[in-house]
C-alpha cells in the first residue's frame, strides 16, 4: 500500500471522532503533492481535539512516520494512547 493510501486510511478512520470536513482539509494536501503536511496537519488535529485513537490506529500513525522518514518527535509521541 502506497504510503499516501495510508494516509487517506488513516483520516478516514478518524472521520467518526474527528469533523469530516477537518479530515478532508487535511488530506487534501496529498492531492498537492504535499503528504507529509497531510500527514502532520492530521496528526495535530488529533492532539488539539483530544481524539482517542487505539494502538492499532498509533502503530498505523508510526508506520507513515517511517515510511516518510519523519523523525518520531513530540507531534507523534503527544497522541500515544498508552500515555
Amino acid at each position: 500500500m502506497l504510503v499516501n493510501d495510508r494516509i487517506r486510511d488513516l483520516g478516514n478512520s478518524l472521520k467518526d471522532r474527528l469533523d469530516p470536513e477537518l479530515v478532508d482539509y487535511d488530506l487534501d494536501y496529498i492531492n498537492h503533492s504535499e503528504n507529509v503536511l497531510a500527514f502532520e496537519m492530521l496528526c495535530d488535529h488529533i492532539a488539539d481535539y483530544d481524539v482517542k485513537i487505539s494502538n492499532n490506529e498509533y502503530k498505523k500513525i508510526l508506520e507513515i512516520v517511517d515510511l516518510l522518514n519523519l523523525n518520531l518527535d513530540n507531534r507523534y509521541l503527544y497522541i500515544n494512547p498508552n500515555n
